[in-house]
């Protein structure tokens, strides 16, 4: 396996995203949180994620210099349109939005809506930790990218529906849980078809509700579905993944 120079890496993604129509600054960011996610050991949220973004912003799915716009605001709370901009511009306004009023209110809730993919949500809280706040970010991906089945279930009808909480701890290492309410991020699966690897079972069904440790039958067509997380409980995680689409989803309106 290739061993790569951090920062020319980096520096390789920035001039990507330059070339795509981005200004230097959200290129910077960007690329910057795609490395870091290799780094922390989430290749599925890395630089495997370069090609996707650049495409999104060519059919027009992400904008480039997007800034968050409120839609309804109160002291302690706000849902903020994020105009289809790139997720990690857009999602960390939200957060510092967020911080900003929790700093007045000591609590806060920023509902971010029309965004794109946001990367590993643990870059985020991550953030708040680091200002000595506790920070709990939800994600769902309204309506699209359903590629997890409810219980009992065998179509896709939900998406991984990750969570993330950062708690400070007063020392140089946060608390950091950062999961899906599936048993795999879909980017894992990606990592193992591009290595040629089979998956671990219990991972993913097929189309007919099979299970399967070829990749090829998850991606199909037609495409199959990852199984909620809790193994023989995965009502469980099926439940917490409900909990998650009406946090991040319904409740601000996306």
């Amino acid at each position: 396996m290739p061993v790569l120079d951090v920062e020319r890496l980096k520096g390789a993604c920035t001039q990507v995203f330059e070339g795509a129509g981005l200004d230097a600054e959200e290129a910077h960011q960007i690329a910057h949180s795609l490395v870091l996610s290799n780094l922390m050991g989430h290749d599925s949220h890395g630089v495997i994620r370069l090609v996707q973004y650049v495409q999104a912003l060519e059919e027009g799915r992400v904008h480039a210099g997007q800034e968050i716009a409120v839609v309804r605001e109160a002291d302690a709370s706000a849902v903020v349109d994020g105009g289809w901009g790139f997720g990690q511009t857009v999602c960390h306004q939200a957060m510092a939005l967020a911080m900003e009023k929790a700093k007045q209110r000591s609590v806060a809730v920023v509902e971010l809506f029309n965004s794109g993919h946001i990367g590993r949500l643990g870059e985020y809280v991550e953030v708040a930790a680091e200002a000595e706040m506790i920070g709990i970010v939800m994600c769902n991906n309204h309506g699209g990218g359903l590629l997890q089945h409810p219980f009992g279930g065998i179509d896709a009808r939900m998406s991984p529906n990750p969570i993330a909480v950062g708690i400070p701890t007063g020392g140089d290492f946060p608390i950091v849980v950062d999961l899906t309410t599936s048993v795999v991020a879909e980017g894992k699966i990606r990592v193992k078809r591009n290595l040629g690897e089979s998956l671990p079972e219990g991972w993913v069904i097929d189309a007919e509700g099979d299970p399967t440790t070829d990749p090829a039958k998850f991606y199909g067509p037609p495409r199959g579905a990852i199984l909620p997380f809790g193994g023989i409980s995965a009502h469980k995680g099926y439940a917490l993944s409900v909990v998650v689409d009406v946090l991040s989803g319904a409740l601000g309106g996306g």
